[in-house]
């Protein structure tokens, strides 16, 4: 009997599961045209029609399909004995409107945020569409170098309701029908070591890293601070603090490595530590050891004594020593040879009978590959000759600076791209591909406006006008056309410069240049210290290479006047030197020194007995520092002139844009000559367009009476902007005063020096 029962029940229950009924009327509670489409295709493809049979379970099967559309927050349903289905929706909240708010300095443009999120609006959330829109935008941050965010959202899940809360976020209230995205962007704090590598001094550790952490971010004055996105770990700033920590001698393989979250209230974003774990590492296995001796082995290019000096003061022959007083000792002999350039260097500590020993393999230079862009049009022999890394010789990172600056210093390269490759334990090769500049040109110049006397505004614009076309055939030749115009006392000068270095693959550069001036009511000329209505020069300039940055210099001129008394002047002139020029650009230098020193002279063709001759001198230092960069400038000058009643009278000048700011050109005139220039420059901006804020000082004096040099001189000082405009170059305006604080506005083309 109990089994007819059993039987009869399984049977029931079975029947009750896959029960069938016909139906008569499907019907949903709320309208939900929005996904119709989708939830009639479901309701087709699991047999649910009007007029068909249809079972319990082919509707919980079609409603779960249904939950999946991501439209709804849940799905039930209610089936009579007369076959109505109602369908009932609760759909999701109804977003109008979707937003995105970052915590932290915005490392993405929201705009870019923004169509990474693929949402429809006015209708309910679709959660699939939601949590897409989440990845993409992780993932936009993960292709833009950066794992640390956490993106959340407004919309909140509790149970079963699925809703939207109004919020305030960066001081912005949002509605309970705006989706927000946020982003909160974690940066790095600090750093925390522990274990062992506490005993570490770790401000000298983060130095070393050489990380912008946010911590001393915050603290640092505010021109002083670099872009806040400096301080934020993306993928490639982590492998460069792994390769800091790679060559910073006290950590064992056992360190740990690794990332943790901190809270930092005052802070909008998110704040992460850097933590380094565990042992130092072990030169010694027990300590205290005694060191009798020290030995230094495979040095070649930095003298014992020196290493010895580093090494005593943290290990003193014959006294007892630690551990980390190896340590020390072996990271400051490391530190030498960075310091003097040998990056590459690879040092092992050893102890043994009392006898600390380092091995030193100083890697020398292997092959050097040049290496092209299929477009440039820089002969080889040009290009050979910029590169200063020498196989065979011990690798010093000087060379890497020098080859940089000696392509930079060209103005033909926008950039030169060095990559060291790893040839043997004691060989690295190079890979060098310069990027030629696609500038066609660029535009230099200077001009000062003075408010004329009965005469027109315009014409109390002075200025010069310079354009080059840099190295346009490959053979490294600059061709100048310049131009000097001057209105108001009715002069007009053009000259055409023609500039080639490296001629015909000798080290020999050679410049050369004619000009014409014209000024009908006579136009004073400081190198014959006379009035001229015409002016003519033809001149060649030869430069020879003797090492590195360092030349000989000399020029050869002719001149012909005619003067205001229509008589004419014919002067050959010339001057033989010293260069040295070191500075990375010769547009807008960050770095490097420029040393010049000449011997001048001239003579009246008709009339040996004029003649004059003198020396100048001139010196320039730029230094940068953050987002400063400094420069100075002084030029020193005098001549003797054997005739000062002749026309030949050869005079000094100081004055306009490029000596003394705000000041006519020629102002002052004299046989002796100094100028001082110091500008201080701060990087508002790179990029397409750079900007420079700048404050300046400029003061030049010329005189007959050397004694008067410091006293009589004329200078300005102010401010002013600098900007570069591709294909014209350095555009510069500003403010400043005179030495009777009288204001004028200043504009000029290129660098003051």
């Amino acid at each position: 009997m109990k089994k007819h029962f059993l039987l009869f029940f399984v049977f029931l229950i079975t029947a009750l599961a896959f029960s069938i009924t016909l139906l008569n009327d499907i019907s949903y509670n709320v309208d939900i045209s929005y996904a119709a489409t989708d939830v009639e295709r479901i309701l087709t493809n699991f047999g649910i029609h009007e007029g068909y049979y249809v079972g319990d379970i082919d509707i919980r099967l079609a409603l779960q399909e249904i939950l999946k559309l991501g439209y709804f927050t849940s799905v039930s349903y209610n089936l009579d004995d007369n076959g109505n289905l109602e369908i009932i929706f609760k759909p999701n909240p109804i977003v109008t409107n979707y937003e995105v708010e970052i915590l932290g300095d915005g490392l993405i443009d929201k705009k870019n945020i923004r169509s990474s999120i693929s949402l429809n609006t006015n209708i309910p959330l679709n959660l699939n569409d939601y949590q897409t829109s989440m990845k993409n935008i992780q993932d936009l941050y993960i292709k833009n170098g950066y794992q640390f965010v956490d993106i959340y959202s407004n919309l909140k899940m509790t149970g079963d309701e699925i809703i939207l809360e109004a919020t305030e976020i960066n001081n912005k209230e949002y509605s309970s029908d705006t989706l927000v995205f946020i982003v909160k962007e974690y940066s790095l704090w600090d750093l925390e070591l522990r274990g062992e590598l506490s005993q570490l001094d770790k401000e000298d550790i983060k130095e070393r890293i050489g990380f912008d952490f946010r911590k001393d971010w915050n603290n640092k004055f505010f021109l002083f601070r670099p872009n806040a996105k400096e301080t934020y770990p993306s993928f490639q700033k982590i492998q460069n603090i792994l390769n800091s920590l790679n060559q910073i001698p006290f950590f064992s393989a056992n360190t740990y490595f690794g990332f943790e979250v901190i809270e930092i209230e005052e802070n909008k974003g998110g704040e992460l530590l850097l933590v380094l774990e565990g042992d130092l590492r072990k030169v010694v296995p027990q300590e205290p050891v005694t060191v009798n001796s020290i030995t230094f082995v495979g040095n070649e290019s930095i003298e014992n004594f020196r290493l010895n000096e580093v090494v005593n003061k943290f290990v003193p022959i014959g006294e007892p020593v630690n551990n980390l007083d190896l340590l020390y000792a072996y990271d400051n002999v490391q530190k030498i040879y960075y310091d003097n350039g040998y990056v590459y260097t690879l040092i092992t500590p050893k102890y043994q009978d009392e006898e600390l020993i380092f091995e030193i393999t100083e890697p020398k230079v292997g092959d050097v590959q040049i290496t092209q862009e299929a477009s440039a049009k820089t002969k080889p022999y040009i290009v050979e000759s910029l590169v200063k890394i020498k196989p065979g010789k011990v690798f010093n990172q000087k060379q890497l600076q020098d080859t940089y600056i000696s392509f930079m210093g060209t103005g033909f390269f926008k950039d030169v791209i060095i990559q060291p490759i790893q040839q043997a334990q004691d060989v690295i090769g190079f890979k060098i591909t310069p990027i030629e500049s696609g500038k066609l040109g660029k535009l230099m110049g200077g001009v000062t406006w003075t408010l004329p006397d009965n005469a027109e505004w315009y014409q109390g614009f002075t200025g010069e006008l310079e354009v080059q076309w840099l190295n346009p055939f490959g053979y490294g030749q600059t061709f100048s056309l310049n131009t000097s115009l001057n209105p108001m006392r009715n002069y007009y000068s053009v000259g055409f410069d023609y500039d080639v270095i490296k001629l015909g693959g000798s080290d020999l550069d050679l410049s050369a240049g004619i000009h014409y001036t014209i000024s009908e009511d006579g136009r004073y000329y400081s190198n014959i210290g006379e009035n001229a209505t015409n002016y003519l020069s033809l001149s060649v300039a030869p430069r020879y290479s003797i090492q590195d940055f360092s030349y000989i210099t000399s020029s050869f001129t002719y001149n012909n006047y005619t003067l205001v008394d229509e008589n004419t002047l014919n002067v050959i002139s010339g001057s033989v030197g010293y260069l040295y020029n070191s500075l990375d650009s010769p547009f807008r230098p960050y770095n490097g020194q420029y040393f010049q020193i000449s011997g001048i002279g001239g003579v009246e063709t008709s009339n040996t007995d004029n003649y004059y001759i003198g020396a100048t001198t001139e010196g320039k230092l730029f230094n940068s520092f953050y987002k400063f960069t400094l420069g100075n400038r002084l030029k020193l000058g005098t001549v003797y002139n054997s005739n000062p009643d002749s026309n030949l009278h050869y005079l000094f000048n100081v004055g306009g844009m490029y000596s003394v700011r705000t000041s006519n050109f020629y102002e002052q005139k004299g046989e002796n000559l100094f100028l001082f220039n110091t500008e201080l420059a701060y990087e508002l901006a790179t990029g397409q367009v750079p900007l420079d804020l700048i404050a300046y000082f400029d003061y030049g004096s010329a005189q007959d009476d050397i004694s008067n040099l410091l006293g009589d001189g004329i200078l300005s000082f102010g401010g002013g902007l600098r900007f570069t405009i591709p294909l014209f170059g350095q555009i510069g305006f500003g403010y400043g005063w005179d030495q009777d604080l009288e204001g004028k506005v200043w504009f000029g083309f290129g660098q003051t020096f």
